[in-house]
């Protein structure tokens, strides 16, 4: 990885998480410690960054989204498991639509073996993913891509599922509170989202821990609208007990 792909690498990465270790940075890259902090010092002059001991933090307040490559490298442990229990929740020969985000994308990585289902995505990353599987049948919902979400949204998606009824939909969040329900920071996916769940008979919300707490401009739904809100935050947390007294939600932790 060369000097610029390694520092947009790493200015993403502290968008993400708010701050980086130099040392950890150092050996996920397999480079040295001067080099990471030359970067960082790089990164700093852009006024986005500001360097404290150890390694960097992120200045700016707007940390709604983030590019999904780098999504994807968040809590990814957390979200496997919760795509592995998924898994039993969805039954032979049924319809099931994945909608975009990389927690989605988790489940669609361990449930595309599921007896003779259909599958219906709008997001790119789930197509290619199960494209790759030929004993399934897979349809890719058509829409406006946008770069972000790495799939497909807007008036087009909507139009195209107004005549279906699926029987499962999996769908992810970028914020989730008892109070505010599921949020996102863009107004055409959280009504591409909304929509897509009105056409659902099973709508299942998966949402890694990192998403509790938050909220954004636009509601997709309520929490207590879930058949299912499923999540790696743990039982002891205080939002999980709030919310487990109004909906269904279940704990992989």
């Amino acid at each position: 990885m060369n000097q610029t792909k390694r520092q947009v690498f790493i200015l993403d990465k502290i968008k993400v998480n708010g701050e980086v270790n130099s040392k950890n940075l150092a050996e996920e890259l397999n480079v040295s410690l001067m080099t990471i902090n030359r970067d960082l010092k790089a990164l700093s002059e852009s006024g986005d960054v500001e360097l404290v001991y150890g390694g960097a933090v992120y200045k700016k307040s707007d940390l709604s989204e983030y590019p999904m490559t780098i999504k994807r490298e968040v809590n990814a442990h957390g979200k496997k498991l919760i795509g592995e229990y998924c898994k039993q929740l969805v039954k032979p020969y049924s319809s099931i639509f994945i909608e975009t985000g990389t927690t989605t994308l988790a489940v669609a990585h361990e449930i595309f073996r599921a007896e003779n289902c259909t599958f219906y995505s709008n997001s790119l990353m789930v197509l290619t993913t199960l494209s790759k599987y030929g004993d399934i049948s897979l349809f890719s919902v058509p829409g406006e891509y946008r770069e972000l979400s790495q799939g497909f949204l807007g008036v087009q998606t909507i139009d195209y599922i107004k005549d279906f009824q699926f029987d499962l939909v999996f769908v992810g969040t970028e914020g989730v509170t008892l109070e505010k329900g599921a949020t996102l920071p863009d107004e055409i996916d959280a009504y591409t989202k909304k929509a897509i769940i009105k056409q659902a008979k099973q709508v299942i919300l998966v949402a890694d821990k990192t998403k509790f707490g938050i909220s954004h401009l636009y509601k997709m739904s309520d929490v207590i609208d879930f058949d299912y809100i499923i999540t790696d935050l743990p039982k002891n947390h205080e939002i999980y007990k709030e919310m487990s007294q109004v909906t269904k939600i279940i704990s992989v932790d």
